[in-house]
């Protein structure tokens, strides 16, 4: 799976490929229509704005990344979006991470430290399941988030637990490389295929737990809030 991570404040001016625009059609695109929970222009802004609203202090962070799967000719589903926020040195203070369900829903996740210390990878940081995915999973348990990034490679992974049993694990691995048009074409051929593969297992599966009778739940009203 191909992810793109942009620094923010460079989205505009330091892209330099045919093959990959923001707020246009390409061969690779993202819009920023997809992602937050209101309209904005400026990422950089919507994300201190987003901080701001939950208290938290926005002085140490220096640099915002996101970090996402973009769309191919337009076309693409995206399960889940990282923003990314680091400080002056380089430590990952704090992640949004923004979940899309197959019924056009959204929620954020927020997670950082409760004395906003660096997130390592030794860091464990766990949020309570407030939002629907799957109708074969019930809104309860929480969910465990680890990440570790640095200039090499990239590691993020979200465990799923019910009753204190794990009953999901997803994982996010891979080496980062330079956003090239050369590395782009590369990915341009796979990347159709294997969004339609992500949105293919995800009913495939469903199809299996539905045909082993495992409870089926009806889709619940979204949360009143969109990030905790």
């Amino acid at each position: 799976m191909l992810y793109v991570c942009l620094k923010l404040s460079a989205t505009f001016s330091a892209i330099k490929t045919r093959f990959f625009s923001v707020e246009g059609f390409n061969f690779f695109s993202i819009f920023w229509k997809d992602y937050g929970f209101k309209k904005f222009a400026d990422p950089r802004f919507y994300i201190t704005e987003i901080l701001d609203k939950q208290a938290i202090d926005s002085g140490c962070i220096d640099s915002v990344y996101l970090l996402t799967i973009p769309k191919a000719l337009g076309w693409g589903f995206n399960p889940i979006s990282f923003w990314l926020c680091f400080d002056l040195q380089g430590a990952l203070r704090i992640v949004l991470a923004e979940v899309n369900n197959t019924f056009n829903e959204r929620h954020g996740y927020l997670c950082f430290n409760p004395k906003m210390e660096p997130i390592t990878r030794l860091t464990t940081i766990s949020q309570p399941k407030v939002f629907h995915v799957s109708p074969f999973c019930q809104v309860r348990g929480h969910y465990d988030f680890k990440f570790d990034i640095n200039e090499a490679n990239m590691k993020i992974d979200i465990d799923y637990f019910d009753e204190g049993e794990r009953l999901i694990s997803t994982a996010i691995h891979g080496e980062i490389i330079k956003f090239n048009d050369r590395n782009l074409a590369a990915y341009f051929l796979s990347l159709p295929f294997i969004t339609f593969k992500v949105l293919f297992f995800i009913h495939f599966h469903a199809f299996r737990l539905w045909f082993k009778k495992i409870p089926f739940r009806p889709t619940p009203k979204k949360p009143d809030i969109d990030i905790t």
